[in-house]
This record gives structure tokens, C-alpha cells and sequence, in this order.
């Protein structure tokens, strides 16, 4: 039997939402629908890695993504080129997103878009906004205090409607800084602040890199003290290291700096979590391993 959470409040999103709700198909007490999620940091191609570049590994990023077929994918770090590669090579994927440098806007170009099942999963409503102190509008080279709450970092979110069960399904992904601090917990608390807007009841997945250590950082005990728990901890089977970052290679057994994570909240079982290590020839897809989730929405 599975773990399942049963806690009713309102959650913090920072990449995967599942909220069920009566529209649709009627569901009896005891209906389970099965969700497969992935986190996947898969390196800008705007940085030059050598034999690791992304010509070199796109289409190994398309096999792991096929091998595991989740129904959502939150990508990171991803820019145009990349996602017009893997959305010609992944056509029963459909995206939503933005570059976080909208008009020009701060920071380095990325978009953390939502990838999709559009066969089973249809867009009902979807949205973006900034981890700073003017989450609606793009921020600006000015000031520091702007640059304190996230340097420009976005959060890219979509309610999707599940076409067999009727569900609604909200999704958040995002990518916080890599500067530690409170300006991350900041981020975390305005993310917070958005899911409290959500129906009571609802259901929350959460997936997205961190840059902070799980059961170790401030950040996680924040994320994880405020409705939410750690997929990782609470799945059934979990595969593969804690480890999520790879630098392109098989994984150090000395380390276990477990920063791409899923988090979810209300009745939703873990069935099994795997870090994922699918490579080709010693070939890695990304300098992060993504993280894979099989859940259950009760």
C-alpha cells in the first residue's frame, strides 16, 4: 500500500499541481488516476560544454523523456532552440512558457516550460510570474532590491483539465537562484503566497531545481513545513541515488546532494521515485539526472 497525504490546507507550487475537482467525469470515493511527472534540467545550450554540448546530447534528451513518457514534464534552463528541437521531435508533447527575459528583461534567457501529454491533458488556463518584488511584470536592470528576491527567476504554471477523469490539474515549474539565502526563501514564500489562492482541498505536485539540498537546507524545511512533503522520502520504491547532479557523468557514491525535487501535498499516493541515469555509452543527457515520479490522485 502506498503512502497517501491527507492534509487539506492550501500548498505552495513550484512545479507540479494536481487538483481535483466535480467537473467531468463523475468519480467514485475510492477512483485513482495515475500521473507520471519528471523534473529535467537540461542545460542551457548557450553554454559551450564542449563533447557535452547540446548537439551532442539532444537526442538523448529525447530518449529519456520518450523511455519514461511522463504525462508532464517541467524543464529547466531550456532556451528557443531547444524547445523547437524537442518539440519537432516530441510531437504527442505539447509546451507553454516564456523566457524569463521578456523584453528584455533581467537575467539570462530561459524559459521553464511545462511540456505535456496533449492527448490526455488539455490547457485551460496558464500564466507566469517573476520570483521578485514585482511578480507580474518583468523585472528591469535597476536596483538591488529587485535582484534580491530571485535575480528575474520565473515560474511558469498552467491548470490543465485530465480529458478521461475529468480533473483539474495545476502545474508549476521553476528554477530558484543559485544564490542561497533568504532571497531563496523569499522566492518559496511568494510561490506560497500564490497557492494560497488555490480551492481548499486541493491537491499539489510540486517539481523544479532547487539549488538546495533536500532534508538538509532551510529552503527545504520551509517548502516542506508548509503543507507539503518530499516525494523521495514518502514513495514507495525509490531507484537510482539521491544525487541529482550529474556534471555529465555517472554518480559520485560519496555524494548525495539531492537538489531537483517533487513535492506534493494532499491525497496523493508516491507509488516509486527514480533519479534517472539513462545514458549511451557513458553519454549523459544533461549535467542534472532528471527525477521521475509515478503518483496516484485518490
Amino acid at each position: 500500500m502506498f503512502h497517501v497525504i491527507t492534509r487539506l490546507g492550501r500548498y505552495l507550487v513550484v512545479s507540479a499541481i494536481v487538483i481535483p475537482v466535480a467537473t467531468g467525469t463523475p468519480q467514485s470515493a475510492t477512483a485513482q488516476t495515475q500521473l507520471d511527472v519528471m523534473t529535467f534540467n537540461i542545460r542551457t545550450s548557450n553554454i559551450s560544454d564542449g563533447d557535452n554540448s547540446w548537439p551532442y546530447r539532444k537526442e538523448l534528451v529525447v530518449e529519456t523523456i520518450r523511455k519514461f513518457a511522463p504525462h508532464v514534464v517541467g524543464m529547466q534552463e531550456a532556451i528557443s532552440e531547444q524547445i523547437d528541437y524537442l518539440t519537432s521531435e516530441l510531437p504527442e508533447y505539447r509546451w507553454l512558457g516564456i523566457d524569463r527575459r521578456l523584453n528584455g528583461g533581467l537575467g539570462l534567457s530561459e524559459h521553464t516550460p511545462i511540456f505535456y501529454r496533449h492527448a490526455e491533458l488539455a490547457p485551460i488556463e496558464s500564466g507566469n510570474f517573476w520570483l521578485t518584488d514585482t511578480p507580474d511584470r518583468p523585472p528591469v536592470p535597476s536596483t538591488g532590491a529587485r535582484r534580491r528576491r530571485g535575480g528575474g527567476r520565473i515560474v511558469t504554471w498552467a491548470r490543465f483539465h485530465h480529458l478521461e477523469t475529468g480533473r483539474a490539474v495545476y502545474v508549476f515549474n521553476t528554477h530558484l537562484s543559485l544564490r542561497r539565502g533568504q532571497g531563496q526563501i523569499n522566492s518559496v514564500n511568494l510561490i506560497l503566497e500564490r497557492i494560497e489562492a488555490l480551492p481548499p482541498g486541493s491537491t499539489v505536485i510540486v517539481m523544479g531545481d532547487f539549488n538546495n539540498v533536500a532534508e538538509q537546507s532551510d529552503l527545504w524545511k520551509v517548502a516542506t513545513g508548509n503543507g507539503l512533503d518530499d516525494a523521495w522520502l514518502l514513495a514507495d520504491e525509490r531507484r537510482g541515488p539521491e544525487l541529482t547532479l550529474s556534471d555529465f557523468g555517472p554518480p559520485d557514491p560519496g555524494r548525495t546532494d539531492r537538489i531537483d525535487w517533487i513535492l506534493v501535498g494532499g491525497e496523493v499516493g508516491v507509488r516509486s521515485v527514480e533519479t534517472v541515469l539513462h545514458n549511451e555509452g557513458g553519454r549523459y543527457p544533461s549535467d542534472h539526472y532528471p527525477v521521475a515520479a509515478r503518483l496516484e490522485l485518490n
